[in-house]
């Protein structure tokens, strides 16, 4: 299961890309992305990927300051 993070109202998760070798399914952590803090509801995501959490904070920051929800 993916860790995710409240930070400022939005929350960062964990993004993973998985695939399947025989006899197993392999996962790699591919960066973080950001979304609403009712996802349920709205479905938004900020566009793009972050790849480190600080970067993701970063986009929040950003986020916010141009008015994307």
């Amino acid at each position: 299961m993916a860790k995710t993070w409240t930070y400022r109202g939005r929350v960062i998760e964990e993004d993973f890309e998985s695939w399947s070798h025989p006899g197993h399914t392999l996962k790699h952590r591919t960066g973080y992305v950001i979304r609403a803090a009712g996802h349920e509801q709205h479905g938004n995501y900020v566009p793009g990927k972050f790849r480190t959490l600080a970067e993701a904070k970063r986009g929040v920051d950003e986020a916010i300051k141009v008015g994307f929800w």
